[in-house]
Parts: structure tokens; C-alpha cells; sequence
């Protein structure tokens, strides 16, 4: 889904300044197209209820909520769609008034296409809170939030889960924010940083017109590190690996093989995979193509685990008896106390395989493209 999101950015950079000062524009060219790489059939009523108005009684109208997303017959989260050239301060009011009125929509999202608010209720239940959890601005942004548009995304969105990420989101917000006042530079910290530059004698004026300075250069210095680590890792399908230390030689064990039969058996015959052994570990994939992974295993250390591409908290709920780690880009790595751990991870592995299947779906190009890889492999 990275290189979608990626493909978006770049459709919003393109577009925005023709859709200005025109909310339909802006919604079918730069709110919908996100939907649809979510998963989401905006033409289907059923999935998707434009215009969608609620019962507020007599005493009282409001004007339509601009799409409610649907499951069952019943609101799962709103959207309120403004046009590309409006800011959104201000808007997020009825917004509420549909979040605050429908108890199973857990969240609110106001957009205007160029910056994204998602909203739900961690303050006060079932009222929208004042602050959004997850801002995005597609345009100044220099990273998607993935690991939120993942959750997002119709094959995984699960209320709860959204939850325990905008639960963590905003301890996230609110320890920045403190760290932010602590290192607001202190004269004494200024003092020791421009002990080598200043020629003057450090006199409070000195240090007072330093302070803005050093403030703008911590700033500097953190964006720059941020980004440095970015280009050292660029976005992809799978985390890095560490190395194993083999020597370049690859061998299957009998461990993983089984390995490989058991989740065959826990996924069942209607979802078929394969596996592709390397170095550091023993990849599981969907057929058409070993880079579309379902899971790794790594039964050659003293404690065996396994790796899937969920976030931790989706993982956590589908494995909630075993120890479970975050990596990169939204993968979970579970401790294994033993082998036998793998068949409890049956909801696990299947979850991971139809997130897989769904944003890879089987066409002709995909399985001319895996014959071509075969003939290339056996060459």
C-alpha cells in the first residue's frame, strides 16, 4: 500500500491548485481516490452514504454529514469534506454533532483533500474531541502516516483498534509536547551552547537574543536527523532483517518446513501460499509473487519467532496469549515459546494473508509475471 499512498501524494501535488474553490471537485479528485486505495466503494449505498443526515427531532435540523461509511446498515465513521481552498478551522463542529449522535461511529475525519483530521473520543466517550489524534498534511508531510492508513484500511478496520492507536497516538502528543517545554532552551543551556561562538561577554541580553536562534537550530537539527534516517531507510515492503551470520549459505531446516505445513493447515485450502527460504530467514508469501509476504519465520535463534505485516495492536488481539513487538512500517514481531505456539495463530495468519490478498488481488499480469519469475529462476 506504500507505493499507492506515495502515487496519491504526488496526485494531490498535481491537482490541488485546480480544484480550488470547488467541493466536489475536491472530493472526486483528491478526497475519493484515498478511499478507493482504502478499499471503500464510494459508488456502492451500501458501503457508502453520501449526503448522509441524521435525526436531530423536531426542534432541531442539521445539514448532512458529506459521507457516512457503513457496516451492517449502520455508520462506522464520518467524513466531512471541505474544498481544497478552505482551511479547516472552525469546521469540525457538525462533524461532532453526527459523531456525538451515532454511538457506533468512532470516528470523525475533516478534510479538505490537502490536510487530514481524524477525530474520535478519548477525552469524553461518545464526544469527539476537540484535538485530532492523527494529522495529515498530504502536501508538507514529508512521511504518511501508513501505519494509521493501514488500520484505515476496509480489510482491517476494527473500532477498537483504532482506539488503542489514538490512545497511544495522544500520550505520544502530549510526551512531545513536554519534552518540547523542557528543552525550551534554558540560559544556562544556551550559555554552554554558544560557549565556542559568542565573542561577547555572555550578558543576559546576549543570551536572550540567542535563545530564539538555538530554538530554531534544535529544530533545524531534528528535521535533518529525521530526515537522514528516512533516506538510510527508505519505505518497504519488508523491514530489514538482521543478518544471521551463516556465511552466505542458505539452508532449509526440517523446523521450518514443518513450520511451513502448519500454517498450510491453520490457513485452510482456500488460501493457498508458498515459501521462499534465505539467509536470515524463511519467508511465507502468496504464490503469485515472494514479495507479497504473509509471514516470516525465524527458527534458527534460541527463541524462535515469527514476523507479520500488522500493526501490533491488530496483532496483539489476534494473539493475545504471546509476546508481540513493533517494527517498521506497521509489521509485529510474536515470540515463540516453542514451535507449538504456531497453532495458536491461526485468526493471526489468516488476517495476514487476506490484508495480502486484498491489496493484491489475482489477475493475468500477476500470474504471467510469476512464470516469468520461475523461468528466471530456473535459468
Amino acid at each position: 500500500m506504500s507505493d499507492a499512498i506515495i502515487a496519491y501524494v504526488k496526485r494531490v501535488k498535481d491537482l490541488s491548485d485546480h480544484v480550488k474553490g470547488n467541493e466536489q471537485a475536491t472530493k472526486q479528485s483528491l478526497i475519493g481516490p484515498l478511499f478507493s486505495i482504502l478499499g471503500y466503494d464510494l459508488t456502492d449505498p451500501r458501503e457508502c452514504v453520501p449526503e448522509y443526515k441524521a435525526d436531530f427531532g423536531r426542534d432541531r435540523s442539521s445539514k448532512p454529514v458529506d459521507w457516512a461509511f457503513m457496516e451492517n446498515g449502520r455508520p462506522i465513521f464520518f467524513v466531512e469534506a471541505k474544498d481544497a481552498g478552505k482551511r479547516l478551522v472552525g469546521y469540525d463542529e457538525q462533524l461532532s454533532d453526527y459523531f456525538n449522535k451515532v454511538p457506533e461511529a468512532r470516528l470523525g475525519i475533516l478534510t479538505n483533500g490537502l490536510q487530514w483530521r481524524f477525530f474520535t473520543d478519548l477525552v469524553h466517550l461518545n464526544h469527539m474531541d476537540k484535538e485530532p489524534f492523527v494529522k495529515w498534511d498530504v502536501i508538507n508531510d514529508e512521511i504518511p502516516p501508513l501505519d494509521f492508513l493501514i488500520l484505515l484500511h476496509k480489510s482491517q478496520y476494527n473500532p477498537q483498534l483504532i482506539r488503542t492507536f489514538a490512545e497511544r497516538k495522544r500520550a505520544q502528543n502530549l510526551l512531545v509536547s513536554e519534552l518540547t517545554r523542557l528543552l525550551e532552551p534554558s540560559s544556562e543551556f544556551v550559555r554552554l551552547a554558544i560557549a565556542n561562538l559568542e565573542t561577547r561577554r555572555l550578558s543576559d541580553s546576549v543570551i536572550d537574543s540567542w535563545k530564539p536562534v538555538l530554538a530554531n537550530a534544535i529544530e533545524e537539527w531534528a528535521k535533518q536527523r529525521m530526515l537522514t534516517m528516512v533516506l538510510s531507510n527508505p519505505p518497504q515492503s519488508e523491514p530489514t532483517a538482521p543478518s544471521s551470520g551463516a556465511g552466505g549459505k542458505i539452508e532449509t531446516t526440517k523446523e521450518e518446513l514443518e513450520g511451513f505445513e502448519v500454517i498450510q493447515r491453520l490457513l485452510g485450502s482456500t488460501r493457498s501460499i508458498a515459501f521462499e527460504d534465505t539467509v536470515s530467514y524463511f519467508k511465507i508469501h502468496l504464490p503469485e509473487r515472494r514479495t507479497w509476504v504473509i509471514c516470516r519465520l525465524y527458527f534458527d535463534r534460541k527463541r524462535p519467532s515469527i514476523w507479520v505485516p500488522l500493526p501490533v495492536e491488530q496483532a496483539q488481539e489476534l494473539a493475545p496469549s504471546l509476546q508481540v513487538s513493533t517494527l517498521q512500517l506497521g509489521w509485529s514481531c510474536l515470540n515463540l515459546n516453542s514451535y507449538a505456539d504456531l497453532e495458536l495463530l491461526s485468526p493471526l495468519l489468516q488476517a495476514a494473508w487476506d490484508q495480502q490478498r486484498q491489496l493484491h488481488p489475482v489477475n493475468s499480469t500477476e500470474a504471467s509475471d510469476t512464470k516469468s519469475e520461475s523461468d528466471t529462476d530456473a535459468s
